[in-house]
């Protein structure tokens, strides 16, 4: 989506980098939402949370390490618009979506009854999502037999690169990295593999969506318009940050380490009993973003943040600030008109 309010002119680079960023955390706390699914279970439940929220942790860190480096070095940026103007220009195949197929004529049909059913929707997708985790749940205890258990942790699960590179290709297959995490939250809450085992394949998985992205951008600037020139650079700077988050913190023992400790504490305090664990999801997700949103209002990115760009994308982006500031003017004589009359 956000590459896309880009290509539409409604979104600068400069905001939409931060957004790029944000959206990486938020994407995955459908994996908390996946481990409530075990929450009858104590012993489930804590390795459930435990590995749905290292994902979260891994890119809240990653995130604060890279806004910083990005406002005083420019590296996302600068990394991202040596990538476009490579590859400006080059168009590609538009990838089948598996998911689209299935669902979009099931959710058209229901808009398509009243326009005004946004509610029904979201009630039948929680019923849905609630339904196949507790079918997921009994079919893994039913086919997780030693021998099957062996042959995941072997192929699956067998070094870290094996488990990164098989979650990319699924997640870039599907193009959704909610779903393709959120299907090993049981398999860790069943204590097939460890959390700190399956960080890698959550990784996989940020790199697959950031690529899902490339691709309808790459699309959008295959004719060198300066939207989709945009939107391509916002797109690689998606998939920049996740392989420099990638190279940065998960070779060093501790960095690698940290988001599982976190991970753990977590589990551990909303397992205690201390918090309710909805809470805690909503708190971290919602109330806390939508603080911070509230605080900062009043702020301009462009007062201490204006990343790399092509100079077309420089000319769209002074183009449209020149737009707004006319449109002041014309809304305040407007008004003032208005207002004498």
């Amino acid at each position: 989506m956000t590459v896309a309010l880009v290509a539409a002119g409604q979104l600068s680079v400069a905001a939409a980098i931060p957004v790029m960023l944000g959206a990486n955390i938020g994407t995955s706390v459908t994996n908390s939402i996946v481990a409530l699914g075990h929450f009858n279970n104590k012993d489930e439940f804590k390795r459930a949370f435990t590995g749905a929220m290292v994902l979260d942790y891994f890119n809240i860190i990653a995130a604060i390490i890279f806004i910083i480096i990005e406002i005083y070095t420019r590296l996302l940026s600068w990394s991202a618009t040596g990538l476009t103007n490579a590859l400006v220009g080059v168009g590609v195949i538009e990838l089948f979506d598996p998911l689209d197929f299935i669902v979009d004529p099931i959710v058209n049909f229901i808009v398509g009854v009243n326009q005004d059913t946004g509610w029904i929707v979201l009630i039948v997708a929680f019923i849905l999502l609630y339904t196949a985790l507790r079918g997921l749940v009994k079919a893994l205890r039913a086919i997780l037999n030693d021998d099957l258990e062996e042959k995941v942790k072997k192929y699956l699960f067998g070094s870290w690169w094996q488990a990164m590179l098989f979650e990319l290709v699924i997640t870039v297959a599907v193009q959704s990295s909610s779903i393709t995490t959120s299907v090993i939250v049981p398999i860790i809450a069943l204590g097939v593999v460890v959390a700190m085992t399956s960080l890698p394949y959550f990784l996989g998985a940020n790199i697959g969506t950031s690529t899902t992205a490339l691709i309808a951008a790459m699309s959008l600037a295959a004719d060198g318009n300066p939207e989709g020139v945009a939107s391509l650079t916002v797109a690689w700077v998606h998939m920049v940050f996740d392989l420099y988050a990638i190279a940065l913190v998960y070779p060093i023992k501790y960095t690698r380490r940290l988001p599982v400790w976190l991970a753990e504490k977590s589990a551990d305090f909303v397992t205690a009993g201390r918090v309710s664990v909805i809470g805690y999801i909503a708190a971290l997700f919602y109330l806390l973003p939508f603080g911070a949103i509230w605080l900062t209002q009043d702020w301009q990115v462009a007062e201490f943040y204006e990343p790399v760009v092509l100079p077309e994308v420089e000319h769209l982006q002074q183009a449209s600030s020149d737009d707004a500031q006319t449109q002041k003017p014309d809304a305040s004589t407007n008004e003032t008109s208005s207002n004498s009359e």
